[in-house]
């Protein structure tokens, strides 16, 4: 009889080994959008161009070491890819926060431009052209504390977002390596040997419950 692998899992009912299908899937999707993005608004800038291109090309070498794991589960495999996940991860986190930061400083007179010429392109649709000056800086006030708010919210649900890929990928990564050792996981009662799947023999013995105090031979140890 072949030996019965009791798991752990993802969110109570997803099995890690999907999971990890599931995250590398998204980051092929990620890596896919990026490159989308670029040849859509048909960017000039090389250097949003060249950023762009390594996004695709780190997304695309998450999700398929990702694929690769799943297809396989070798210890080795999943280890390359929890190790990059994390790598990928803290580098994301670090470039997000610095992103931020730009749009807070160095930046900020060109996020307001923007917005401001969105404004005046729609007055000119809209209202013949005319806009109100002390209208027209609260507004992009506005337009410039949204921005801020949209980028922080994005990159705070990105990080998350992250942070359970690269836990998913771990637990992963330790469900293949005890499964390597010929050990696996038990849920609350963490991980042992394998033991194969007996049929029951028969009907079993009602349960006899027994005094606390009283010995297996049926002596009470107060006498």
């Amino acid at each position: 009889m072949a030996p019965k692998h009791n798991r752990s899992y993802c969110c109570c009912c997803i099995p890690f080994r999907l999971a990890v299908a599931l995250f590398s899937i998204l980051a092929l999707a990620l890596g896919g959008a990026s490159l989308w993005a670029v040849l859509r608004a048909g960017l000039t800038d090389s250097k949003s161009k060249i950023a762009a291109y390594i996004a695709t090309g780190v997304y695309g070498v998450l999700g398929i070491s990702g694929l690769v794991a799943v297809c396989f589960k070798r210890y080795a495999l999943a280890k390359n890819f929890s190790v990059l996940w994390w790598i990928v991860t803290i580098l994301t986190t670090i470039l997000s926060v610095v992103s931020i930061i730009l749009f807070a400083t160095n930046e900020k007179d060109e996020v307001k431009a923007i917005c401001k010429t969105d404004f005046l392109n729609d007055a000119t649709k809209n209202l013949g052209g005319f806009y109100s000056p002390a209208a027209l800086d609260a507004d992009v006030d506005s337009c410039y504390k949204h921005v801020m708010i949209a980028a922080g919210v994005s990159t705070a649900v990105q990080v998350l977002v992250m942070m359970v890929g690269g836990w998913v990928a771990s637990r992963y990564t330790s469900e293949a390596k005890h499964m390597r050792l010929g050990v696996t996981y038990t849920f609350g009662k963490g991980y042992g040997p394998v033991q194969p799947l007996v049929e029951p023999q028969g009907q079993a013995p009602p349960f006899q419950p027994a005094h606390p105090y009283t010995h297996i031979g049926g002596k009470s140890e107060w006498h």
